[in-house]
């Protein structure tokens, strides 16, 4: 079977394949297809392995993986012993996957980010945002913002909108830190020590973020041993945790962390202050 008609298989299962949230839901699919009865599937047509193949281009004799892919599925453990020395680079990263996950979990990896690669192709080539709306309710205040969907390349365009959204972005937390009462804020460092800062300093960083990500986290906390405890992530209009994050390029090497926390010390037993 070509791409074409497993395509075309898709678009029967759902006619928003070609959207940003049809795309990303494919890709979600084909992450779950090693364990499709925890799932509900979008493409139910992904559980015919055919199908699934043909979206890496098996079948496909100008594919360049064609080969590759054929060796794996036939020979899991020797299938680059005679290939050239690049291909055997990439090949003892899915080996060393498979060592730690299982033996058929580097195929898999291999087939999975072939069919990514195809379908981020076929994303760029339609023109398909790689980014979409996502709500959040914190403190009862209710925002809307862009966010990059992970397993799509972002656009150019998508890069303006993600840009153009910080000053917002920004202007929402501060006003979640600053409510009554007024949670402690931090910058968090790469060894997540956390230093305690003014809302001034998450204002100046902002000026040099390109894409700014907010997040919540609450737990109940109960001790298991000896300074060893044990959290279970609960919902709470008032979150334990406020997470800022400032992406500061697009290549995702250099982030600035905020972390603003309920003033609740009893929220935080571990901590020496709640001791």
């Amino acid at each position: 079977m070509s791409s074409l008609p497993a395509l075309q298989l898709l678009l029967q299962n759902n006619p928003n394949l070609f959207t940003t949230e049809g795309l990303s839901a494919l890709l979600e699919d084909c992450i779950r297809l090693k364990y499709p009865e925890r799932h509900k599937f979008t493409y139910p047509s992904l559980l015919n392995q055919q199908v699934y193949l043909s979206l890496a281009n098996i079948g496909n004799s100008s594919s360049e993986d064609e080969e590759i892919i054929r060796r794996i599925l036939s020979d899991p453990k020797g299938w680059c012993i005679d290939a050239p020395a690049d291909v055997q680079q990439g090949a003892k990263f899915y080996d060393s996957m498979g060592k730690m996950f299982g033996p058929h979990f580097g195929t898999d990896l291999f087939l999975y980010h072939t069919v990514r690669d195809n379908i981020q192709q076929l994303q760029k080539s339609l023109g398909i945002s790689g980014v979409r709306m996502s709500s959040i309710s914190v403190r009862d205040r209710l925002f809307s913002y862009p966010t990059v969907e992970d397993q799509l390349i972002t656009l150019d365009e998508d890069r303006a909108t993600l840009a153009q959204a910080v000053p917002e972005i920004i202007k929402y937390f501060v006003s979640l830190v600053q409510m009554r009462p007024a949670y402690r804020l931090f910058l968090v460092d790469q060894e997540e020590q956390k230093t305690s800062v003014s809302v001034t300093a998450v204002e100046n960083a902002a000026s040099k973020a390109v894409i700014a990500d907010i997040s919540t986290e609450s737990y109940n906390s109960s001790l298991t041993g000896a300074n060893c405890w044990r959290g279970k992530s609960v919902e709470r209009l008032d979150p334990d945790e406020i997470r800022l994050t400032l992406h500061l390029d697009w290549d995702e090497n250099e982030f600035i962390f905020f972390e603003a926390q309920h003033p609740d010390l009893s929220r935080f037993p571990w901590t020496t202050e709640a001791a």
